[in-house]
């Protein structure tokens, strides 16, 4: 690529930008060295999705592989209803130069004024991933991005509130008229951030991109566990082992139009289809690892195992053979997950009163 005076060229996309994003699966389960694994991920077909950039994950710096971004999938359509979670197809918000919302919502106008190419785009409320985004040897032009800005940005918001309360409350009452469940008060402290882990489709950072909760839940529930149970926990892969299933994603942030026609903007659903299916090789290709780990008899036949582990996510497995270091690495599992609750919901209460017109503490 070829800059110009004037060009903004970045190492990292700009958050609060709207771009076009497509799966690399073949990237993702390079590492393993498991021809099963790259079979499957070479037969997969990645569509280009529409998608806005909320904000990065962590601080970037250059040079970086990736960089992790949460993103909120671009509908070409109304929202995607769930009764049984209380969700309606009114909770979307328009994209100018679209203007249609059943309730007459006005739209959400991106900068710069008439740069956005699409008229039939829609913001879903409840719709949220996250994506690493490969860096480019070019880096990226944002010379002709689309972005909101800061006010824009907090009018969203405050309709996900809006649509937060009334999703408990149809919540409430389809539960009150099946006779499962009470309505519990909900205010809008309770809801800020509410709309980050999707109710209907499974796409917060930690749970979404990867099946490590079931797992988790089903270990804790069985007096006997499997290799395959064990291996999936994700709890022998390091640090950052939940990223290993986040999706890796090439990302196009200047003149969308070239990158993905109007005609062609798929639904946040097959988006979510496809992060689901890559996370499952990947999964699976840890449980064969640590399969061929475990089964080999030698220090040297281990050795050759964790040399085609150059991440290091199986190294810790060899220290919690037995019932009783099961049982320390769930004690240890389950505390860190608490502590990361915690964490999540300081940042989330310390955002919230950052936003003009929240609730005082």
């Amino acid at each position: 690529m070829t800059s110009t005076p004037g060009d903004k060229i970045t190492f990292c996309p700009s958050p609060g930008s709207y771009a076009v994003i497509r799966l690399d699966p073949v990237a993702m389960v390079q590492r393993f060295d498991d021809p099963q694994a790259l079979l499957q991920a070479q037969a997969m077909r990645p569509k280009s999705y529409l998608v806005y950039l909320v904000w990065d994950l962590a601080l970037p710096f250059p040079d970086q592989p990736w960089y992790a971004f949460e993103i909120q999938p671009i509908a070409p359509s109304l929202r995607s209803e769930d009764k049984a979670q209380g969700i309606t197809s009114d909770m979307c918000i328009p994209i100018f130069p679209n203007t249609h919302h059943p309730a007459g919502r006005d739209p959400l106008r991106p900068e710069p004024e008439g740069f956005f190419p699409y008229g039939n785009c829609y913001h879903w409320f409840n719709a949220k991933t996250c994506v690493r985004v490969l860096a480019r040897p070019e880096n990226f032009d944002e010379t002709n991005a689309v972005a909101l800005d800061i006010r824009t940005d907090i009018r969203m918001m405050r309709h996900w509130e809006e649509d937060g309360v009334r999703m408990f409350d149809n919540r409430a009452r389809c539960q009150s008229d099946s006779g499962t469940g009470h309505r519990s008060p909900v205010n809008s402290q309770t809801l800020v951030g509410a709309h980050i882990s999707p109710a209907s489709e499974n796409t917060s950072c930690t749970d979404s991109a990867s099946t490590s909760e079931s797992h988790n839940g089903r270990l804790e529930g069985t007096s006997t566990h499997s290799l395959e149970d064990v291996a999936a926990m994700g709890i022998f892969s390091g640090p950052d082992a939940d990223m290993e299933v986040v999706p890796l994603v090439d990302l196009w942030i200047s003149e969308l139009q070239e990158h993905l026609k109007q005609e062609d903007i798929p639904s946040p659903l097959e988006m979510y289809a496809e992060f689901e299916h890559i996370a499952k090789i990947v999964q699976d290709a840890r449980i064969r690892s640590y399969a061929a780990m475990t089964a080999a008899g030698s220090p040297e036949s281990r050795s050759s195992v964790i040399s085609n582990d150059p991440e290091g996510s199986l190294n810790a497995t060899h220290d919690y053979h037995g019932s009783s270091g099961l049982r320390s690495v769930r004690l240890t599992w389950r505390r860190l997950r608490a502590q990361a609750q915690q964490i999540v919901s300081r940042i989330k209460r310390a955002l919230s009163l950052q936003v003009p017109g929240s609730p005082a503490s």
